[in-house]
């Protein structure tokens, strides 16, 4: 990270720092809540804002280029994801502690499960608010309008496909669909995948079309033994279980 990065990743984390204290303050209540508020409201209403207006006019026009040739640009909702799904188990986490705490044993502590809970759900809530906003604001208008009918019924019915098992990988095994990818995309992720795997393992490759040169270039490339055994052949979709020897 260069220094001008670092030093815009400094005063994020500030922002943060500052938030962070001015609402444990208002939360605290007190005689000092109604001042809290105010501190709260002004540091919103004015360095917060300053600084996601200065990001609009100057630091995103100089990251769109950026995206656009070093990225993709669905990667900021894809890091949606990442805090969709960490919130979804501390949520079920936090579930069991409330239904588990005992409300008669005096120490607070079914009380302290229950807050806990209820601020999870009310983050998760604001995140999942905001990220369906920005599909339906951004993507679904350009999916909807430069996509054939039948392109977007096909990318339809993959969201609603079930997860897969890897054949011989146990329940929950991995699933690599490049279906979606640039073909230079492809191969490196699958060769990535396959490294990762322990001797044993396997993953299910899901592609539009038969993977069979692959095969060939494992057979080139790969170093120690590999498994290939085809679950779907075509003709839309192909789907093969590939594994790494034990």
């Amino acid at each position: 990270m260069s220094q001008v990065s670092e030093a815009i990743s400094r005063h994020h984390r500030r922002l943060q720092d500052e938030l962070r204290k001015l609402v444990d303050n208002v939360l605290a209540g007190g005689t000092a809540r109604e001042r809290a508020a105010g501190e709260l409201t002004a540091f919103l209403q004015g360095e917060l804002l300053d600084h996601a207006t200065g990001e609009e006019k100057h630091l995103y026009p100089a990251v769109d280029p950026l995206v656009a040739t070093h990225a993709r640009a669905t990667d900021t909702m894809r890091i949606d994801h990442e805090f969709i799904h960490d919130y979804i188990k501390k949520i079920a986490d936090a579930a069991k502690a409330a239904t588990a705490a005992d409300p008669g044993a005096g120490s607070g502590g079914a009380g302290v499960a229950s807050e806990r809970l209820r601020d999870l759900i009310l983050k998760f809530e604001a995140i999942f608010e905001m990220h369906l906003e920005k599909e339906e604001r951004v993507y679904l208008p350009l999916f909807g309008k430069h996509l054939t009918e039948e392109e977007q019924k096909r990318v339809l019915d993959r969201m609603h496909e079930k997860p897969e098992t890897a054949a011989g990988g146990g329940a929950g095994g991995k699933v690599v669909d490049v279906r979606d990818l640039p073909p230079g995309r492809r191969h490196p992720l699958i060769f990535a995948a396959l490294n990762d795997l322990a001797p044993g393992e396997s993953f299910v490759l899901v592609n539009d079309h038969d993977p069979r040169p692959l095969y060939y270039q494992m057979q080139a490339e790969q170093v120690g033994g590999f498994t290939w055994h085809y679950l779907e052949e075509g003709p839309e979709v192909w789907r093969v279980t590939i594994g790494k020897e034990r």
